[in-house]
Protein backbone atom coordinates (compact mmCIF):
# COMPACT_ATOMS: atom_id res chain seq x y z
CA UNK A 1 0.00 0.00 0.00
CA UNK A 2 1.40 3.44 -0.91
CA UNK A 3 2.03 6.21 1.55
CA UNK A 4 -1.04 8.01 0.23
CA UNK A 5 -3.16 4.94 0.98
CA UNK A 6 -1.69 4.63 4.43
CA UNK A 7 -2.46 8.27 5.12
CA UNK A 8 -6.00 7.75 3.85
CA UNK A 9 -6.59 4.87 6.25
CA UNK A 10 -5.22 6.87 9.19
CA UNK A 11 -7.40 9.83 8.21
CA UNK A 12 -10.47 7.60 8.06
CA UNK A 13 -9.65 6.12 11.44
CA UNK A 14 -9.23 9.53 13.04
CA UNK A 15 -12.44 10.79 11.45
CA UNK A 16 -14.74 7.98 12.55
CA UNK A 17 -13.03 6.69 15.70
CA UNK A 18 -11.61 10.01 16.94
CA UNK A 19 -8.63 8.49 18.76
CA UNK A 20 -4.86 8.39 18.48
CA UNK A 21 -4.22 5.50 16.09
CA UNK A 22 -1.72 2.68 16.45
CA UNK A 23 -0.68 2.08 12.84
CA UNK A 24 -0.24 -1.68 13.26
CA UNK A 25 -3.67 -2.04 14.84
CA UNK A 26 -5.28 0.16 12.23
CA UNK A 27 -3.79 -1.77 9.32
CA UNK A 28 -4.71 -5.13 10.85
CA UNK A 29 -8.25 -4.03 11.54
CA UNK A 30 -8.79 -2.67 8.03
CA UNK A 31 -7.22 -5.81 6.52
CA UNK A 32 -9.70 -8.00 8.39
CA UNK A 33 -12.57 -5.69 7.44
CA UNK A 34 -11.87 -5.68 3.69
CA UNK A 35 -11.17 -9.44 3.73
CA UNK A 36 -14.57 -10.02 5.35
CA UNK A 37 -16.28 -7.83 2.76
CA UNK A 38 -14.58 -9.80 -0.03
CA UNK A 39 -15.60 -13.18 1.44
CA UNK A 40 -19.20 -12.08 1.80
CA UNK A 41 -19.24 -10.83 -1.79
CA UNK A 42 -17.94 -14.22 -3.00
CA UNK A 43 -20.58 -16.02 -0.92
CA UNK A 44 -23.35 -13.92 -2.42
CA UNK A 45 -22.11 -14.49 -5.96
CA UNK A 46 -21.79 -18.27 -5.42
CA UNK A 47 -25.33 -18.54 -4.08
CA UNK A 48 -26.75 -16.60 -7.02
CA UNK A 49 -24.75 -18.66 -9.50
CA UNK A 50 -25.77 -22.01 -7.99
CA UNK A 51 -29.43 -21.09 -8.24
CA UNK A 52 -29.37 -21.51 -12.03
CA UNK A 53 -27.73 -24.96 -12.07
CA UNK A 54 -29.91 -28.11 -12.09
CA UNK A 55 -29.80 -30.34 -8.97
CA UNK A 56 -28.37 -33.34 -10.73
CA UNK A 57 -25.20 -31.39 -11.53
CA UNK A 58 -22.54 -31.85 -8.84
CA UNK A 59 -21.15 -28.36 -9.59
CA UNK A 60 -24.23 -26.90 -7.95
CA UNK A 61 -23.21 -28.34 -4.57
CA UNK A 62 -19.64 -27.31 -5.00
CA UNK A 63 -20.74 -23.69 -5.44
CA UNK A 64 -22.93 -23.97 -2.35
CA UNK A 65 -20.00 -25.35 -0.41
CA UNK A 66 -17.91 -22.33 -1.47
CA UNK A 67 -20.75 -20.01 -0.47
CA UNK A 68 -21.08 -21.69 2.95
CA UNK A 69 -17.36 -21.50 3.69
CA UNK A 70 -16.90 -17.89 2.60
CA UNK A 71 -20.07 -16.72 4.31
CA UNK A 72 -19.33 -18.58 7.55
CA UNK A 73 -15.86 -17.01 7.69
CA UNK A 74 -16.82 -13.54 6.44
CA UNK A 75 -19.37 -12.76 9.16
CA UNK A 76 -17.12 -13.41 12.19
CA UNK A 77 -14.16 -11.73 10.44
CA UNK A 78 -16.25 -8.58 10.01
CA UNK A 79 -17.11 -8.52 13.73
CA UNK A 80 -13.51 -9.23 14.73
CA UNK A 81 -12.32 -6.27 12.63
CA UNK A 82 -14.59 -4.01 14.65
CA UNK A 83 -13.05 -5.30 17.88
CA UNK A 84 -9.55 -4.72 16.54
CA UNK A 85 -10.25 -1.21 15.26
CA UNK A 86 -12.01 0.13 18.33
CA UNK A 87 -9.61 1.29 21.08
CA UNK A 88 -10.05 -0.44 24.42
CA UNK A 89 -8.12 -0.48 27.66
CA UNK A 90 -9.07 -4.13 28.23
CA UNK A 91 -7.70 -7.16 26.36
CA UNK A 92 -10.67 -9.39 27.14
CA UNK A 93 -12.79 -8.41 24.09
CA UNK A 94 -9.87 -9.11 21.73
CA UNK A 95 -9.10 -12.47 23.33
CA UNK A 96 -12.77 -13.47 23.28
CA UNK A 97 -13.11 -12.44 19.63
CA UNK A 98 -10.02 -14.45 18.66
CA UNK A 99 -11.30 -17.53 20.48
CA UNK A 100 -14.71 -17.23 18.84
CA UNK A 101 -13.13 -16.86 15.40
CA UNK A 102 -11.04 -19.96 15.99
CA UNK A 103 -14.11 -21.99 16.98
CA UNK A 104 -15.92 -20.81 13.85
CA UNK A 105 -12.95 -21.84 11.72
CA UNK A 106 -13.01 -25.35 13.26
CA UNK A 107 -16.70 -25.61 12.44
CA UNK A 108 -16.05 -24.48 8.85
CA UNK A 109 -13.34 -27.15 8.40
CA UNK A 110 -15.77 -29.82 9.63
CA UNK A 111 -18.42 -28.46 7.26
CA UNK A 112 -16.04 -28.91 4.31
CA UNK A 113 -15.48 -32.56 5.27
CA UNK A 114 -19.20 -33.33 5.79
CA UNK A 115 -20.81 -31.49 2.87
CA UNK A 116 -22.69 -32.63 0.89
CA UNK A 117 -22.90 -36.34 1.66
CA UNK A 118 -23.12 -36.06 5.47
CA UNK A 119 -24.97 -32.76 5.59
CA UNK A 120 -28.65 -32.61 6.33
CA UNK A 121 -29.39 -36.23 5.42
CA UNK A 122 -31.69 -38.74 7.05
CA UNK A 123 -29.02 -41.33 7.63
CA UNK A 124 -27.20 -41.71 10.89
CA UNK A 125 -24.10 -40.18 9.31
CA UNK A 126 -25.61 -36.67 9.39
CA UNK A 127 -23.14 -34.17 10.98
CA UNK A 128 -25.00 -30.93 10.33
CA UNK A 129 -26.38 -30.56 13.86
CA UNK A 130 -23.02 -30.97 15.58
CA UNK A 131 -21.24 -28.61 13.18
CA UNK A 132 -23.91 -25.93 13.49
CA UNK A 133 -23.70 -26.14 17.31
CA UNK A 134 -19.93 -25.64 17.28
CA UNK A 135 -20.21 -22.73 14.88
CA UNK A 136 -22.91 -21.13 17.01
CA UNK A 137 -20.63 -21.13 20.08
CA UNK A 138 -17.92 -19.36 18.13
CA UNK A 139 -20.35 -16.86 16.64
CA UNK A 140 -21.82 -16.02 20.07
CA UNK A 141 -18.33 -15.35 21.41
CA UNK A 142 -17.49 -13.05 18.50
CA UNK A 143 -20.77 -11.15 18.82
CA UNK A 144 -20.26 -10.73 22.58
CA UNK A 145 -16.74 -9.42 22.05
CA UNK A 146 -17.80 -6.90 19.40
CA UNK A 147 -20.75 -5.71 21.51
CA UNK A 148 -18.49 -5.26 24.55
CA UNK A 149 -16.04 -3.23 22.46
CA UNK A 150 -18.78 -0.97 21.09
CA UNK A 151 -20.33 -0.32 24.50
CA UNK A 152 -16.94 0.37 26.10
CA UNK A 153 -15.99 2.74 23.30
CA UNK A 154 -19.22 4.72 23.58
CA UNK A 155 -18.90 4.98 27.37
CA UNK A 156 -15.31 6.20 27.04
CA UNK A 157 -16.35 8.87 24.56
CA UNK A 158 -19.21 9.96 26.81
CA UNK A 159 -16.89 10.32 29.81
CA UNK A 160 -14.38 12.28 27.73
CA UNK A 161 -16.74 14.64 25.95
CA UNK A 162 -19.27 15.05 28.78
CA UNK A 163 -17.42 17.53 31.02
CA UNK A 164 -16.07 19.50 28.08
CA UNK A 165 -19.49 19.74 26.51
CA UNK A 166 -21.02 20.64 29.87
CA UNK A 167 -18.45 23.35 30.39
CA UNK A 168 -19.06 24.69 26.91
CA UNK A 169 -22.82 24.73 27.53
CA UNK A 170 -22.29 26.53 30.85
CA UNK A 171 -20.11 29.14 29.18
CA UNK A 172 -22.61 29.53 26.39
CA UNK A 173 -25.47 29.91 28.89
CA UNK A 174 -23.46 32.47 30.88
CA UNK A 175 -22.68 34.41 27.71
CA UNK A 176 -26.33 34.31 26.63
CA UNK A 177 -27.45 35.49 30.07
CA UNK A 178 -24.97 38.35 29.98
CA UNK A 179 -26.11 39.39 26.51
CA UNK A 180 -29.77 39.20 27.58
CA UNK A 181 -29.09 41.41 30.62
CA UNK A 182 -27.26 43.97 28.50
CA UNK A 183 -30.08 43.99 25.96
CA UNK A 184 -32.69 44.47 28.70
CA UNK A 185 -30.69 47.30 30.30
CA UNK A 186 -30.28 49.04 26.95
CA UNK A 187 -34.01 48.71 26.25
CA UNK A 188 -34.85 50.13 29.70
CA UNK A 189 -32.57 53.11 29.13
CA UNK A 190 -34.16 53.78 25.73
CA UNK A 191 -37.67 53.59 27.21
CA UNK A 192 -36.74 56.00 30.02
CA UNK A 193 -35.17 58.44 27.56
CA UNK A 194 -38.28 58.36 25.39
CA UNK A 195 -40.51 58.85 28.43
CA UNK A 196 -38.45 61.79 29.72
CA UNK A 197 -38.09 63.48 26.32
CA UNK A 198 -41.55 65.15 26.56
CA UNK A 199 -41.29 66.20 30.21
CA UNK A 200 -39.80 69.27 31.87
CA UNK A 201 -37.78 67.31 34.42
CA UNK A 202 -34.23 66.22 33.98
CA UNK A 203 -32.62 63.12 35.45
CA UNK A 204 -31.77 64.93 38.68
CA UNK A 205 -35.37 65.93 39.30
CA UNK A 206 -34.64 69.61 38.54
CA UNK A 207 -37.13 71.35 36.30
CA UNK A 208 -35.73 71.88 32.85
CA UNK A 209 -35.72 75.44 31.52
CA UNK A 210 -35.29 76.42 27.92
CA UNK A 211 -32.69 79.20 27.74
CA UNK A 212 -30.80 80.96 25.00
CA UNK A 213 -27.09 81.38 25.11
CA UNK A 214 -25.49 84.44 23.61
CA UNK A 215 -22.17 84.04 21.90
CA UNK A 216 -20.26 87.29 21.38
CA UNK A 217 -17.96 87.58 18.43
CA UNK A 218 -15.02 89.71 19.61
CA UNK A 219 -12.86 89.08 16.58
CA UNK A 220 -13.50 92.66 15.36
CA UNK A 221 -11.95 94.26 18.46
CA UNK A 222 -9.23 91.72 19.11
CA UNK A 223 -6.78 93.76 17.01
CA UNK A 224 -7.44 97.07 18.79
CA UNK A 225 -4.31 98.82 20.05
CA UNK A 226 -4.48 98.64 23.81
CA UNK A 227 -1.37 100.76 24.35
CA UNK A 228 -3.47 103.95 24.41
CA UNK A 229 -5.63 102.42 27.14
CA UNK A 230 -2.65 101.89 29.34
CA UNK A 231 -1.47 105.53 28.99
CA UNK A 232 -4.94 107.02 29.51
CA UNK A 233 -5.52 109.26 32.51
CA UNK A 234 -8.61 109.17 34.62
CA UNK A 235 -9.85 112.19 36.49
CA UNK A 236 -11.78 111.48 39.62
CA UNK A 237 -14.00 114.08 41.25
CA UNK A 238 -15.27 113.49 44.70
CA UNK A 239 -17.78 115.74 46.39
CA UNK A 240 -18.24 116.24 50.00
CA UNK A 241 -22.00 115.82 50.10
CA UNK A 242 -25.17 114.78 48.36
CA UNK A 243 -25.64 118.19 46.70
CA UNK A 244 -22.20 118.01 45.14
CA UNK A 245 -22.96 114.51 43.80
CA UNK A 246 -26.26 115.73 42.28
CA UNK A 247 -24.49 118.68 40.69
CA UNK A 248 -21.86 116.34 39.23
CA UNK A 249 -24.53 114.12 37.74
CA UNK A 250 -26.30 117.08 36.18
CA UNK A 251 -23.01 118.18 34.68
CA UNK A 252 -22.57 114.78 33.10
CA UNK A 253 -26.02 115.05 31.56
CA UNK A 254 -24.91 118.19 29.69
CA UNK A 255 -27.16 120.79 31.24
CA UNK A 256 -27.63 122.42 34.59
CA UNK A 257 -30.99 123.15 36.00
CA UNK A 258 -31.58 125.45 38.83
CA UNK A 259 -33.48 123.90 41.62
CA UNK A 260 -35.05 125.92 44.39
CA UNK A 261 -35.31 124.31 47.72
CA UNK A 262 -37.91 125.64 50.12
CA UNK A 263 -38.34 125.00 53.68
CA UNK A 264 -42.15 124.93 53.82
CA UNK A 265 -44.87 123.09 51.96
CA UNK A 266 -46.12 126.22 50.22
CA UNK A 267 -42.69 126.95 48.86
CA UNK A 268 -42.41 123.43 47.51
CA UNK A 269 -45.83 123.62 45.86
CA UNK A 270 -44.95 126.93 44.23
CA UNK A 271 -41.70 125.53 43.01
CA UNK A 272 -43.47 122.54 41.50
CA UNK A 273 -46.00 124.79 39.74
CA UNK A 274 -43.25 126.97 38.31
CA UNK A 275 -41.40 123.82 37.14
CA UNK A 276 -44.49 122.54 35.38
CA UNK A 277 -45.03 125.89 33.61
CA UNK A 278 -41.46 125.88 32.48
CA UNK A 279 -41.71 122.31 31.20
CA UNK A 280 -44.94 123.16 29.35
CA UNK A 281 -43.35 126.23 27.75
CA UNK A 282 -40.36 124.16 26.69
CA UNK A 283 -42.65 121.54 25.17
CA UNK A 284 -44.64 124.21 23.19
CA UNK A 285 -41.42 125.76 21.98
CA UNK A 286 -40.15 122.40 20.80
CA UNK A 287 -43.45 121.74 19.00
CA UNK A 288 -43.36 125.12 17.28
CA UNK A 289 -39.76 124.58 16.29
CA UNK A 290 -40.71 121.19 14.89
CA UNK A 291 -43.56 122.65 12.79
CA UNK A 292 -41.31 125.40 11.44
CA UNK A 293 -38.69 122.88 10.56
CA UNK A 294 -41.25 120.76 8.70
CA UNK A 295 -42.47 123.80 6.70
CA UNK A 296 -38.94 124.68 5.83
CA UNK A 297 -38.36 121.12 4.72
CA UNK A 298 -41.27 121.33 2.31
CA UNK A 299 -39.91 124.41 0.55
CA UNK A 300 -36.27 123.51 0.64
Amino acid sequence: MSSDGQNTLIALYRRYVDADPDETTVYAGFALFFTAIGLLAVALAAVVWSGGIPPENIFKYELREVAGVTGALGIPLLLVSVVVLLPSQYRFPTVLAGAGLLVCAVAVVQFVGAYPHNWNVSASADQSGRIVGIYSLGAVAVVAASGTSLVGFQLARARTSGPAAGGGDAETDATDDGEDEEAVSAQVRRDMDEAMSNTELSWGGVRKTETTRLKLDTSAVDDVDRASFENAKVTETRGGGVDDAVAGLQGLRGGKKDTAVGDSTDDQAAALAELRKQQQADAEREDSDGVVDRIRGLFS
